[in-house]
């Protein structure tokens, strides 16, 4: 039996992206099913949550009201979930969410670091889409979130925030690997990888090419950076990616900055919920990810 109604899981997905299929999609549901715990919600506090709009859902008073304790319900079963758990265990687990750049390499690095000098500790990780990670650290569904952000949230507290600018990352054999920055238009006509236009990065990059007037491409479109990666070296294409994606040691390929200013508004943060106190554990561990993000540079 789960410790939380799973209709409050799905309320706070469409909550917070205005939308049942999008809701679904990154629950791994079906948008039905989704529609379904609506209703019933709705059905058993006797008012609506949502307005049913075509440029989405829009939280009705109710629904303000009702994230709330939703939040608060899902914060608190994780808090019993995790103190039944540590009873097992010897020591006390952090719970991070972050997106793809970040956590395939540097977070596993950090935790590496952090448990030579802790190894009571243990951790969860889950690599998410950007805003599903901030999502789970408003929810209370895990301590910290690593992610990229070009909005401010009042839900979240940034305990650390560096600029992200995006980068071509090319084999070192690329005319473009000595430069020392590229413009977006002369990537056009290479074998181009680049994010869905789901992403943050993929948004800043339409915006980019549209005040340069430039069209790009794609012969890949991958929001796995490892995936990335592989298919830069072994067709010799050109990846727009973050330069924290680059993990440490990636031999054979760098990280060229990209011009245009449009490409330098979005931030890496290290968030946690608004309004509550970390453990000395977390926050230790925290100090720990902004240092290596600062040496990482984003």
């Amino acid at each position: 039996m789960p410790l939380v109604d799973p209709a409050l899981t799905y309320f706070l997905a469409v909550y917070g992206t205005s939308s049942v299929n999008e809701a679904a999609r990154r629950l791994y549901v079906a948008a039905s099913a989704v529609s379904r715990q609506l209703t019933r919600l709705e059905r058993e506090l006797g008012t609506p949550l949502f307005e049913r709009q075509a440029t989405g859902m829009v939280p009705t008073p109710a629904g303000h009201a009702f994230a709330g304790y939703a939040r608060r319900a899902v914060a608190d079963a994780t808090a019993v979930a995790d103190e039944v758990r540590q009873r097992r265990t010897p020591g006390p687990v952090i719970r991070i969410a972050a997106s793809d750049g970040p956590g395939h390499d540097l977070i596993p690095r950090v935790v590496a670091g952090f448990r030579r000098r802790r190894p009571d500790v243990q951790f969860a990780l889950a690599v998410t889409a950007p805003g599903v990670a901030t999502q789970r650290v408003r929810d209370g569904a895990c301590d910290l979130g690593v992610t990229f952000t070009i909005v401010a949230d009042a839900d979240v507290r940034v305990l650390h925030a560096q600029p992200a600018p995006l980068t071509a990352v090319v084999g070192t054999g690329s005319p473009l690997a000595g430069r020392a920055s590229v413009p977006l238009a002369e990537l056009a006509g290479l074998p181009l990888v680049l994010p869905s236009t789901s992403t943050t990065s993929r948004a800043l990059v339409d915006l980019a090419c549209a005040a340069a007037g430039c069209l790009l491409d794609p012969v890949f479109v991958c929001d796995a950076s490892e995936a990335a990666l592989r298919f830069v070296r072994d067709a010799d294409a050109v990846a727009i990616l973050g330069a924290v994606s680059l993990p440490t040691d990636a031999e054979g390929l760098v990280a060229v900055p990209l011009e245009g200013a449009e490409l330098s508004r979005r931030t890496l943060q290290v968030q946690a919920q608004a309004g509550r106190r970390l453990p000395p554990v977390v926050e230790s561990f925290a100090d720990d990810l902004a240092a290596a993000l600062l040496v990482a540079g984003a």
